[in-house]
């Protein structure tokens, strides 16, 4: 039987792999995990171990809790998802890093208005 956490893990990293135009081989490869046990992780048949989040985490450049907490990937910006997935991966840190920046001063604005 299906555990919902494995499902929703699993599913977060299919849209993170697939929003950063990665093949499963790709990520099993870079994750040092086998495609079959990536593609049973994403279909929720098959937990994963805290060094194997480590690892995904590590190669989607993604927090553990993007992963196990629910904070999901926004897919109502298809744009937005349409030129990520076609951005190097190595760049993938520093857009985030450069929309949190965007972000916290946007919000900085609001409360001194």
């Amino acid at each position: 039987m299906k555990k919902e956490i494995n499902i929703e893990i699993g599913r977060r990293i299919r849209l993170k792999r697939e929003a950063l135009g990665l093949t499963r081989e790709q990520l099993a490869e870079a994750a040092d995990i086998s495609a079959p046990f990536l593609a049973d992780v994403e279909l929720g048949r098959k937990g994963i171990s805290p060094l194997t989040i480590q690892k995904l985490c590590d190669s989607l450049h993604v927090s553990a809790d993007y992963l196990v907490r629910s904070r999901e990937l926004n897919t109502d910006f298809p744009e937005i998802i349409e030129l990520l997935s076609g951005l190097d991966s190595a760049y993938i840190p520093l857009v985030e890093e450069l929309l949190r920046t965007y972000i916290k001063t946007v919000d900085f604005k609001k409360l001194s208005d």
